[in-house]
């Protein structure tokens, strides 16, 4: 079981006082006004918050530290292409750089790639280390359906909006022109595999190998457990799981909590601060039986 349970999403003020505004606006306006403001709205935040995320490349740059002026940088210009928000992404960044550093052998695995943001961090922080396949997966069609395993109280998880299916998407020549034209990563050690995880996984788990981080942002109970039963045992001693939605999706810290107490495995969950976790997998962990 995870020695985190109590970790939980803590939204920022904008979020807490959109949560109790959209309900009330949703009735008051028109729909097609409601959804043109609240694109509106959503999206000046989103470009305020990477605005003020540059005071940390400033900093970095002031104090002469040129691995943060790297690091903020590259999350600066990966944020447009991102749900995940800055605090998930240093979360990413730091994890795959703890990979490297420690000389942790396996690909570097992602399960709902979206937009191409974590991907593009990713590749950009391993591009050079021959070894290091990254290996993405996504419909590219949106979530699915949610089930009757994601709910609690009537809704599934702390969104500012319901996550209905086609929610999150990305397009599969999005992102190869993000990965490849923008930021001209190596096509040989990418592979994109597109369709539902239940459907692509096991076809390509013999190929993948070991693996050092295993990154699951797949939102939905089921996803989140197909990702874990198929993908987990290849995770080397010492390498990494991410959680992105484990505070703020009911359904994927259900699925991760049944899955490690089924497993009998204790883990220490770190949170990144706005919903997500990871944790580092070894097996002095395991709980005997």
């Amino acid at each position: 079981m995870s020695t985190a349970a109590s970790i939980y999403y803590r939204q920022s003020s904008f979020q807490r006082a959109m949560r109790k505004l959209l309900p009330l606006a949703a009735v008051a306006l028109p729909e097609r006004l409601f959804n043109r403001l609240f694109r509106l709205a959503l999206g000046l935040y989103r470009s305020l918050i990477r605005f003020f995320y540059l005071r940390f490349v400033l900093y970095g740059a002031l104090t002469g530290d040129s691995l943060r002026v790297r690091k903020t940088l590259l999350i600066f210009r990966v944020m447009p292409r991102s749900l995940v928000g800055w605090r998930g992404l240093e979360a990413t960044y730091d994890v795959v750089l703890n990979v490297l550093s420690q000389s942790i052998q396996g690909a570097i695995v992602e399960c709902g790639v979206a937009r191409g943001g974590s991907a593009a961090l990713m590749g950009v922080v391993t591009e050079g280390v021959l070894d290091r396949a990254l290996w993405l997966f996504d419909s590219y069609e949106g979530l699915p359906e949610p089930t009757a395993a994601d709910f609690s109280g009537g809704v599934s998880g702390l969104h500012l909006q319901p996550l209905t299916k086609g929610s999150c998407l990305g397009t599969y020549e999005g992102v190869r022109e993000l990965l490849f034209a923008r930021l001209h990563l190596s096509s040989e050690r990418v592979s994109m595999v597109k369709g539902w995880f239940q459907d692509t996984l096991k076809n390509h788990a013999q190929s993948i190998g070991h693996v050092s981080v295993l990154r699951i942002d797949a939102d939905w109970y089921d996803s989140v457990r197909c990702c874990l039963e198929v993908l987990y045992d290849l995770v080397v001693p010492g390498g990494y799981v991410i959680i992105d939605d484990y505070g703020s999706c009911f359904g994927a810290q259900k699925a991760l909590d049944e899955f490690l107490a089924a497993r009998r495995t204790s883990v220490a969950l770190i949170p990144d601060g706005r919903g997500g976790v990871h944790f580092q997998k070894s097996p002095l962990l395991l709980v005997g039986s």
